[in-house]
């Protein structure tokens, strides 16, 4: 299983990121071909906003990196 970042919040998005127009990370076009980029989790008083959202692609300049473990940022307690 590959890690997949977390979608922005329903709540946050624009009308066209919500209605699967644009990019959910870097707002482009989706008219050549998207991917899903998981649910988009919100809500606003006993309604719920949450939409399935999609991305331009894995090498989406704005999308989330997965930030690798090192010494420095390993909180584990452990010796590396």
């Amino acid at each position: 299983m590959t890690w997949q970042p977390k979608p922005p919040p329903a709540t946050g998005l624009t009308r066209a990121q919500y209605s699967g127009w644009a990019c959910c990370w870097c707002h482009t076009s989706l008219a050549d071909g998207a991917r899903s980029a998981g649910r988009a989790e919100g809500s606003a008083g006993a309604h719920d906003l949450s939409v399935e959202v999609y991305e331009c692609g894995p090498k989406c300049p704005e999308r989330p990196r997965r930030r690798r473990r090192t010494p420095e940022t390993d909180q584990s307690g452990g010796t590396p």
